[in-house]
């Protein structure tokens, strides 16, 4: 994904993230096990869930819950299991499984005795059901649900700092309320709710390190943290990468890896991983992303290969059933096909861009639709997004060429140079060359272009930020990161800068 294409929370939600259970056999007095054919069971579920063979698991849930010491963390996973399925395919009926089984697992822990553990999965279950409703947009009854849910780990915590299985939660809700719009978080402060970046990290951290029950969930997520608002600095892809080999026919491990791999410009090498995933979900073994499409198409228009573009980018518009990418996928499609001369068909998928929802994607791919819609791409448009591509998919010495031959090309639109020279600070900023970079970046934030909804100058502050940060100055990288933050919107991927220049300041 581009830089800033999403929020990252955003993309957590897109991607499936917020109810995985991706572990391995853990304790199983965690949830009240104490038997080992109850043992047993909740060890082979839970991996078939990371296999996302989420069918199968559910039968091996629906047996644990016949057991006498098993039916609390039956429907605990079995909620588990439909959340996800949910999230991945934005299927009604299964937002409607999620809500029955939600149900059914807080009937039966008000029947069993009071516990830490029966706390925890109580607040588990109301933060089901708010990444359910922040999925359908459902905003108000999300925050209700997130209030339940922030109050019975907050006691938790409170009664036991040891109980680490509850700093995964709330660490998740300290990263979003740090991360969010400042009138928010102002908002969320003045009701009593705080949240900072780091205070997220330091509580996912210490459930990696002392977890019983999901040790392996809090390194996933600091492992997309460090993706999404810390340019992958830390180890998060290398942590994906050994989920990965751990499980090499899972489709989810591999839609992870894929993504990730492709927001670090490999789109060669996430193509392989996200075909991986596609294949595995076309087997009735498997439940199928769809969102390894759409990233499947990515990898595919990064390359550059169009016609293998529109195959994903029509197979994912046709497939999945709610708005999440849609106004993106349709203007995708639409530039691939109007990359292959087929004007008329692209008219076509940029009249389909609706900006439905309120993520940054949504609004840009509408801004550039419009655009597309009132001119034809020229031979020198194509040539910039030949270069654009070429740098998004880590091919930089072809990058390299294209950018610089428009930069320096008095024939193109001065607007169309500085947009080359942008991709060119970035390119450069990739290679380490941060003299380079700086001066690329500074020219972009000299020579604004003319539509005032663009990116490229809030941004290149940024990244001048950034670039000052690298080389020990934090004073002049806090100025610029400021700078960047005076922007305000509307302007292409405002809300994603001011989530990661707001990290970047903690970060100092």
């Amino acid at each position: 994904m581009r830089r800033g294409k999403v929020g990252w929370i955003g993309s957590l939600l897109l991607l499936g993230l917020w109810a995985m259970q991706p572990i391995q056999a853990q304790p199983a007095q965690a949830v009240g096990i104490t038997t080992t054919r109850a043992s047993d069971l909740l060890a082979t579920g839970r991996t078939q869930l990371l296999n996302f063979r989420l069918y199968k698991a559910e039968r091996t849930f629906r047996a644990l819950a016949r057991e006498p010491d098993g039916e609390a963390a039956a429907h605990y996973h079995l909620a588990t299991s439909s959340l996800l399925k949910a999230l991945v395919t934005d299927e009604t009926v299964y937002f409607a499984e999620l809500s029955a089984r939600s149900d059914s697992l807080q009937a039966v822990l008000e029947s069993i005795p009071a516990s830490h553990w029966r706390t925890f999965l109580m607040a588990e279950a109301y933060f089901h059901r708010t990444m359910a409703l922040a999925k359908e947009d459902h905003f108000i009854r999300a925050a209700l649900a997130a209030r339940q849910a922030y109050k019975r780990y907050e006691d938790i915590m409170e009664a036991d700092p040891a109980f680490y299985e509850a700093y995964v939660g709330m660490g998740l809700m300290h990263i979003l309320i740090g991360t969010l719009p400042g009138a928010y978080r102002s908002l969320l402060k003045v009701l009593g709710y705080s949240g900072s970046l780091t205070r997220g990290q330091r509580e996912l951290q210490q459930a990696v390190q002392h977890g019983a029950l999901n040790a392996d969930e809090a390194a996933i997520y600091l492992a997309m943290v460090d993706v999404m608002l810390n340019n992958s600095k830390g180890n998060g892809v290398q942590t994906l990468r050994a989920l990965q080999a751990r499980y090499p026919e899972s489709a989810l491990c591999n839609h992870l890896y894929g993504y990730v791999l492709l927001e670090n410009r490999r789109a060669e090498e996430a193509r392989t991983f996200l075909e991986k995933a596609v294949q595995a979900g076309t087997s009735a073994d498997y439940f199928y992303i769809d969102y390894a499409d759409f990233y499947l198409a990515e990898a595919t228009f990064r390359l550059r290969q169009w016609q293998q573009a529109e195959v994903h980018y029509r197979r994912y518009l046709q497939r999945h059933r709610g708005t999440a990418l849609k106004a993106l996928g349709y203007l995708e499609l639409g530039q691939a096909l109007e990359m292959q001369g087929q004007r008329d068909a692209a008219v076509e998928a940029y009249q389909k861009v609706q900006a439905e929802r309120a993520y940054d994607s949504d609004k840009v791919a509408y801004h550039r639709a419009q655009r597309l819609l009132a001119a034809p791409m020229t031979a020198q448009d194509r040539q910039l997004l030949e270069g654009i591509n070429a740098y998004l998919a880590g091919q930089y010495d072809q990058a390299e060429a294209t950018l610089t031959a428009i930069a320096k090309d008095p024939a193109f639109p001065e607007d169309l140079r500085t947009v080359a020279t942008y991709h060119l600070g970035r390119l450069y900023h990739a290679l380490g060359l941060l003299d380079h970079a700086m001066e690329a970046y500074r020219y972009v934030a000299q020579h604004p272009v003319a539509d005032r909804e663009a990116r490229w100058e809030p941004w290149s502050h940024f990244f001048i930020g950034e670039v000052y940060a690298e080389q020990g100055q934090p004073q002049r990288a806090r100025a610029a990161f400021e700078q960047a933050l005076s922007f305000k919107g509307p302007f292409d991927y405002h809300q994603a800068l001011e989530q990661q220049a707001k990290a970047a300041l903690a970060r100092l």
